[in-house]
């Protein structure tokens, strides 16, 4: 009966600590994830204003002309 007493509760923490482990990952990966979009966030706009940019010279040089 000790025995198996024993061995219950090794599984117990054997368990609780694959589920930490895979919360963690879980973490991890939408960390990764949020990281990656702000990346993309701040290159799209960063592309949309040399856009905007450009089309700006072009139009006042036109209006010059």
């Amino acid at each position: 009966m000790k025995d198996l007493k024993r061995d219950l509760e090794k599984e117990k923490k054997e368990k609780l600590f694959e589920l930490g482990e895979k919360e963690r990952e879980q973490i991890q990966a939408t960390e990764k994830l949020r990281k990656e979009m702000l990346y993309k966030i701040k290159e799209t706009k960063a592309n949309l204003l040399a856009l905007n940019d450009e089309q700006l010279q072009t139009t006042t040089r036109l209006t010059i002309l």
